[in-house]
């Protein structure tokens, strides 16, 4: 696909890179020899050999490298003389025909962009209509992740329900979800969303979260893991995509949709406020469950690294954790600690 058919009728221009990529620079010696000239006539190359004490080689190059620049030029008359340019005269020479490319390709790239801008509405429109024409649809990168999210907002009328998993979440991605959140909450949709414990010590979540509910928004938050999911009224579901990609697959199934409502339900049953404000005893009492789950998982054979994903914290504060819980529970190392655990029934030691 060539010439006006791969544009749509508007050809670009042939550019000639090399003549950008060739045009010369002035440098420290030819500055050097344009001070020198600069209040001379006319001059030569043995006056600037004489003044500036080059050898003549060195002075050939340099006047050479000078009439490239266009700061100097020969006379007419005379070959074996030259006389300086204005730097402004010189830059026209040197820089016009570049720059004359430069604006056709920036008055072409102006158009195409505009041209592209045009087909981005139409675009977008159509995104979740496609899309839902199938019962489960791979959302390919994150762009068109978000594109989703904001049109289904825009459409839903009922509930928002949605896990987040992990612990503290980028603060751009905080700052995006505010207004669509906010839009959604004065429409009168309830929004509910689901934390894990591990949220309630990053500040920008916290200030994030009590904004929201501050507009009525209902958050909770569970010790375990969950899988990211956003339920729009029942309708339609975004889930996060098994490969750990930044993409998503779109549900419309009304039996998976249904399962998925489902099993948030049975975690919103079971989750604890989340609280806003510092509290020692809650505080301490989140502390508990996280480690009460540090344990199960321990006891499972996991890794810290699986661990600390599962909970949704760094690797390091899991292994705080579990240097507590050994020197709680008087484990000499960590085989030991493992069978104090399964052996004594260690695990009832902290609250349910």
């Amino acid at each position: 696909m060539t010439g006006d058919n791969a544009t749509g009728g508007h050809k670009l221009p042939e550019t000639d890179i090399n003549l950008f990529s060739d045009l010369p620079m002035i440098g420290e010696q030819a500055s050097r020899i344009y001070r020198f000239t600069v209040g001379r006539r006319f001059f030569s190359k043995e006056d600037i050999a004489d003044g500036l004490d080059l050898q003549p080689e060195e002075a050939d190059k340099s006047l050479q490298h000078l009439l490239q620049c266009r700061l100097i030029r020969r006379l007419e008359h005379d070959s074996g003389r030259y006389e300086v340019v204005p730097p402004d005269q010189a830059r026209t020479l040197l820089l016009g025909a570049p720059v004359r490319s430069l604006n056709r390709l920036m008055q072409q790239v102006d158009t195409l962009r505009a041209e592209f801008a045009k087909l981005v509405p139409i675009y977008e429109a159509s995104l979740a209509r496609r899309m839902s024409s199938q019962a489960v649809e791979i959302v390919p990168d994150l762009t068109t992740a978000r594109d989703l999210i904001s049109e289904l907002s825009a459409r839903c009328e009922k509930e928002v329900l949605t896990a987040q998993p992990g612990g503290a979440r980028p603060r751009e991605i905080l700052e995006e979800a505010a207004q669509r959140t906010i839009e959604l909450l004065e429409r009168g949709v309830r929004m509910r969303t689901l934390y894990q414990y591990s949220a309630q010590f990053d500040n920008a979540t916290l200030a994030f979260t009590e904004r929201m509910a501050a507009k009525g928004a209902e958050v909770r938050a569970v010790p375990h893991m969950l899988n990211r999911v956003i339920v729009f009224d029942g309708e339609a579901a975004l889930i996060e995509h098994h490969e750990g990609s930044a993409g998503a697959v779109l549900v419309h199934d009304p039996s998976v949709v249904a399962f998925l409502a489902a099993v948030f339900e049975q975690h919103w049953l079971s989750a604890k406020p989340l609280l806003l404000e510092y509290d020692r005893e809650h505080v301490t009492s989140t502390s508990d469950k996280v480690k009460q789950e540090i344990l199960r998982l321990f006891i499972q054979g996991e890794e810290d690294k699986v661990i600390s994903r599962r909970l949704g914290m760094s690797t390091r504060t899991c292994q705080r954790h579990l240097s507590d819980i050994m020197r709680q529970i008087g484990a000499r190392n960590r085989a030991h600690a493992g069978y104090l655990i399964s052996e004594r029934g260690l695990l009832t030691l902290l609250p349910d």
